[in-house]
């Protein structure tokens, strides 16, 4: 039970968990390979065979396996009238989003329109952002991962943030 009445449904979505970072370069065609490590981690059951490519708050080319993205979008739920925010929110999300699938070597071809908004030169890293993947330019990694390092007692210290509701004593 939740608070004044209230009943508090939290659906646990299953997912890969992404993690480290691996430094790949992109091919003339616009193709990056994924690390073999990831590829093995890859249950076309539960992560689908592709990945759902979208720009995120900071500009970062963000992937998550399909099958992932869509629980969360049903997770959300639409709504047949939404208002201003959730229409946005959808619009940008899903209108921008592009579905890619890896080739039989386990490359994903990056479309140009999503190359040219990211800004992704040749040389890239790939990070693990636990439930997703990030795309960057190397150089801007290794300057990200040296200001992380730099804040590392500050980031350590604050609880990470959850999406769970408040639990209540009942």
């Amino acid at each position: 039970m939740g608070v004044a009445g209230t009943e508090y449904y939290v659906s646990v979505i299953q997912h890969l968990v992404f993690k480290g970072s691996h430094d790949l370069t992109m091919d003339e065609k616009h193709r990056v390979l994924i690390p073999l490590a990831i590829r093995k981690r890859i249950e076309p059951e539960r992560d689908g065979n592709a990945f759902i490519a979208i720009e995120g708050v900071d500009g970062r080319l963000c992937l998550y396996p399909e099958n992932y993205y869509d629980a969360l979008l049903v997770q959300g739920r639409s709504q047949a009238m939404p208002g201003a925010d959730v229409l946005a929110y959808n619009r940008w999300n899903l209108g921008a989003a592009e579905t890619i699938e890896l080739d039989k070597q386990g490359r994903l071809l990056l479309p140009e329109r999503t190359l040219a908004e990211s800004g992704l030169g040749k040389e890239v890293t790939l990070v693990g952002v636990n439930d997703h993947l990030e795309l960057w330019n190397r150089s801007e990694w290794e300057a990200e991962r040296q200001s992380l390092r730099g804040r590392k007692g500050e980031i350590a210290v604050k609880p990470p943030p959850t999406a769970l509701p408040p639990q209540t004593q009942g």
